[in-house]
């Protein structure tokens, strides 16, 4: 039987009283929710300071990456405006005539003179004018008793950009052979000045030069004149020159100006010809031989 006297139950120790471990579940889960609360609250600026207390970025920055380079514009595309006048039908009223033009350069014509053997100067401005550009050539002999002195000039004038407005000769008591022609040393200086601008129609001229008579030539606005002086019979002018005289050339040539055209590629003419060719009695045919029609 169980001992149930006030002894027995004097000598058995008192339990301590234990708490359940649900609670201690549900405190460790509030505790959790309201230290949640708190860090997490105002955008979680107290977990940021607790983090940053004890070393830890717990947030980084985010890094921005640099925005891409703009890539260069394109150039915009050349423009260019033609004139309306290139595309409206020519006038003929206006465009009315062959109007020639110069073939060659005032350099490549001076040095055409110096191959020639003639030694002109070199192209360059003129001493009295700064827009006029020029060569020349000159050349005097002793004068023997009563007789004027032989001598030669020769000038090609033009502008800077080498376009010939006239070329000149003055011969005063030209040499000449037992038939009264004209030296062929001299000769050479109008051949050269007649082959090379290349034009076709001007036939007669080397020959009267040659037997030293009186000539001139017009056609298409250029004009030739060789002519003795009348009160200085040993004295010779020779005038090659451009100039449109008559309306219809005046017209025409206003049309084309260069100050409503496309600029024209600079005029070079290159020519072989034979050193022997320059004094064979053919002579004056040899600029209808090698010339090119005139425009």
């Amino acid at each position: 039987m169980p001992d149930n006297s006030p002894s027995a139950n004097a000598k058995q120790p008192l339990g301590k009283p234990t708490i359940p471990v649900v609670f201690w579940l549900l405190l460790t889960i509030s505790l959790s929710l309201v230290m949640g609360t708190v860090l997490l609250s105002n955008d979680m600026k107290h977990l940021k300071t607790v983090g940053h207390y004890f070393g830890f970025d717990l947030f980084p920055p985010d890094v921005t990456p640099p925005p891409p380079k703009a890539l260069p514009r394109p150039a915009p595309p050349a423009t260019f405006t033609l004139p309306l006048h290139l595309i409206d039908p020519p006038v003929a009223q206006t465009v009315s005539t062959f109007l020639r033009t110069w073939r060659i350069s005032g350099p490549a014509m001076c040095a055409a003179l110096r191959d020639a053997g003639i030694e002109t100067s070199d192209w360059a401005a003129a001493s009295f004018n700064a827009d006029t550009f020029e060569c020349f050539f000159e050349h005097g002999a002793k004068r023997e008793k009563d007789q004027l002195p032989s001598s030669i000039f020769v000038i090609v004038r033009g502008d800077a950009a080498g376009v010939i407005s006239n070329m000149r000769v003055k011969i005063i008591n030209p040499e000449t052979d037992q038939n009264g022609q004209l030296d062929p040393a001299i000769l050479r200086i109008f051949e050269t000045m007649l082959r090379q601008p290349q034009w076709l129609d001007f036939h007669e001229t080397l020959n009267a030069i040659k037997n030293l008579k009186d000539v001139k030539e017009d056609g298409f606005g250029a004009s030739i004149n060789f002519a003795r002086e009348v009160l200085n019979p040993d004295r010779y002018n020779f005038t090659l020159s451009l100039d449109a005289t008559s309306g219809p050339q005046k017209r025409t040539r206003s049309y084309f100006s260069d100050r409503t055209w496309l600029p024209s590629p600079d005029p070079t003419v290159e020519t072989d010809v034979p050193s022997a060719q320059l004094s064979t009695p053919a002579d004056a045919e040899a600029p209808a031989r090698n010339a090119d029609h005139p425009r």
